[in-house]
């Protein structure tokens, strides 16, 4: 790990013991990995849709462009991603 990137998980531990809300936490995270993780265009969360757990809905995000506001969890990256509980990266 990093030193940016080590200095980002202690923020995110920071913000996790003082926000009042997972949405909160998840707004103030997306946020910074924008500001801070200048390589990606774009940082979020797709959460579970609690009324059908078939599909992805999009949570809090930050960046350049609108994402899909809804996915089946059987397709592209992030459903592919959600339905094995991995992000993809090695390591």
């Amino acid at each position: 790990m990093t030193p940016a990137q080590k200095e980002l998980l202690q923020e995110f531990q920071d913000f996790a013991k003082t926000a009042s809300t997972a949405q909160s936490l998840m707004e103030q995270m997306t946020k910074h990995l924008h500001e801070k993780m200048t390589r990606y265009n774009w940082t979020g969360f797709y959460l579970v849709d609690p009324a059908d757990s078939n599909y992805l809905i999009v949570g809090p995000y930050a960046g350049s462009f609108t994402p899909n506001a809804r996915i089946a969890l059987h397709s592209g990256l992030c459903g592919a991603a959600a339905t094995s509980a991995r992000s993809g990266r090695a390591g």
